[in-house]
């Protein structure tokens, strides 16, 4: 599948003194698209994701055209690198 960027956003869910995060692109047609933290790290050369890592994504990512598709547990990931939309 194929769609535009909106935004990029970040959740952060605790869960039993557990914090587990998930950081997304919000598509125009309103899918959300999980973006593997590890490839934001990685991208972005930083050990935290902090509020100024998403904004750069976000800057980043806005408007951009990306590939996704949808996972086993129907979720939607996105296809390839990151690096390759960035």
């Amino acid at each position: 599948m194929r769609g535009k960027v909106k935004y990029v956003t970040r959740s952060v869910l605790w869960v039993d003194h557990t914090r587990y995060t998930n950081t997304y692109a919000v598509l125009y047609n309103e899918d959300e698209v999980l973006i593997d933290e590890d490839e934001i790290r990685s991208c972005y050369d930083c050990c935290y994701i902090t509020k100024d890592v998403i904004e750069e994504l976000n800057n980043d990512l806005h408007n951009e055209w990306i590939e996704y598709s949808e996972d086993c547990e129907g979720d939607y990931c996105l296809d390839g690198d990151l690096g390759d939309y960035i």
